[in-house]
């Protein structure tokens, strides 16, 4: 009679145990590599992400209280919708020029390139001079208030320097900003085919470093009006190291790989969560502050500052974009489940949705006296949420009827 042969177990491995077995395949079960997803063309964790970006600028671009700000961050926190959505913009055009590289040959990817930054100068001039004319020749409310003003008094020296991309209103510097970092594009992206990435990210983070002390002498190409709150010398280091990330993606993965990913994740999350924990402290309305906190509130803002995108304020992105995207990995079915119907298709049409949304604010700002005559009242509290969740399922409507594609670019 014989005996069945018991195999000895694995030196360092624990044997799996009965009573965490069905959890480990339930989370197996729930990861990106699993499901159905993974074989499309697209990374679609990217598009949800950046359309969760495209969920929060909208919310944070309205005044008001709101619950929703607890999840967007409010442009309060130490990381905005800004950054994600920029740094993802230029990640996914890596990738996709790396792409039509590989497919076409590089004078059609750099051809690619050009195009694209002509659709983003006209989308960008338009806008400009769409707002321009609103503010001169209506009295609509606009998104920035009338207060904001244009700098430029002669209608003609508002075309010329719209036109010459000299002059934005508040919005389009972001579109003028991409349109001048795809002109440069095709040199990066000769350089990057080869192998000369270090000259693209070397001349990136020196031209962000510069601006970090002398910020007049490093606006290069030149000073654009209405442009202050994203200055090209600062936040064009999130753009080119996205693209330079997105270009050699495969190559990285592989060498990524050899890393501890848990405790990548785990010191992501605790910076994350020590944010959280230190703009809860300091923005508490009490004045509360939790007593190992004990910073001068001055110098926390200036090492978070926005504008010039501080060094604080690129770890602190650094930490939320590994655990946001670590997340969506592992838990992307029942993420896909809950929000994924209405972050897909924003991220995928993100262009057009940041454009639209600025037309739909407009419209929300013209209307909202109207809703006083509602024989009911709602605190703040109440309407604003509302409004924005509004606007938002609006915007989801519009990009899933494709309502004017043709002309408006994405």
């Amino acid at each position: 009679m014989s005996t069945a042969t018991v195999a000895p177990p694995v030196p360092g491995r624990a044997p799996a145990r009965p009573w965490n077995a069905a959890l480990y395949e339930r989370l197996r079960a729930w990861n990106y590599y699993r499901s159905a997803d993974f074989g499309s063309r697209r990374d679609l964790r990217l598009d949800l992400l950046r359309g969760f970006c495209i969920f929060a600028m909208v919310v944070d671009h309205f005044g008001g209280d709101s619950w929703l700000y607890a999840i967007t961050g409010g442009n309060r926190f130490y990381v905005s919708a800004a950054e994600g959505f920029i740094f993802i913009s230029g990640f996914v055009m890596g990738q996709a020029y790396r792409a039509k590289r590989d497919r076409s040959g590089l004078p059609a990817a750099m051809a690619e390139a050009l195009r694209r930054a002509r659709t983003l100068y006209v989308a960008t001039v338009v806008l400009t001079l769409i707002f321009s004319v609103l503010y001169l020749y209506t009295d609509i409310a606009l998104w920035t208030g009338r207060d904001f003003g244009l700098g430029i008094d002669s209608p003609l020296e508002i075309a010329v320097a719209a036109v010459t991309l000299h002059y934005t209103y508040h919005g389009t510097d972001i579109l003028a900003m991409y349109t001048l970092l795809l002109l440069v594009a095709p040199l990066g992206l000769l350089l990057l085919s080869v192998g000369e990435w270090y000259w693209v990210l070397g001349v990136s983070w020196l031209w962000w470093l510069a601006y970090q002390f002398y910020p007049e002498e490093a606006s290069i190409p030149w000073y654009i009006r209405h442009g202050e709150n994203f200055p090209v010398a600062a936040w064009q280091v999130l753009f080119v190291s996205g693209h330079v990330l997105g270009f050699y993606r495969e190559a990285l993965g592989k060498r990524l790989a050899q890393f501890r990913r848990l405790r990548v994740f785990l010191v992501s999350l605790g910076v994350a969560v020590t944010l959280a924990l230190i703009s809860l402290a300091w923005g508490a309305e009490s004045g509360v502050q939790f007593g190992f906190f004990d910073i001068d509130p001055n110098v926390l803002n200036e090492s978070f500052f926005k504008v010039p995108l501080r060094p604080w304020r690129l770890v602190a992105f650094m930490s939320v974009a590994i655990v946001a995207y670590t997340t969506a990995t592992y838990l992307w079915s029942p993420i896909r489940r809950l929000i994924g119907w209405l972050m897909l298709p924003l991220g995928q049409a993100a262009l057009y949705s940041y454009i639209v949304h600025f037309f739909l604010i407009l419209l929300v700002y013209n209307l909202a006296p109207s809703f006083a005559l509602l024989p009911w009242e709602l605190s703040e509290a109440v309407f604003t949420p509302i409004l924005q969740i509004a606007v938002v399922l609006l915007l989801w409507v519009l990009v899933r009827r494709r309502v004017l594609f043709g002309i408006i670019p994405n």
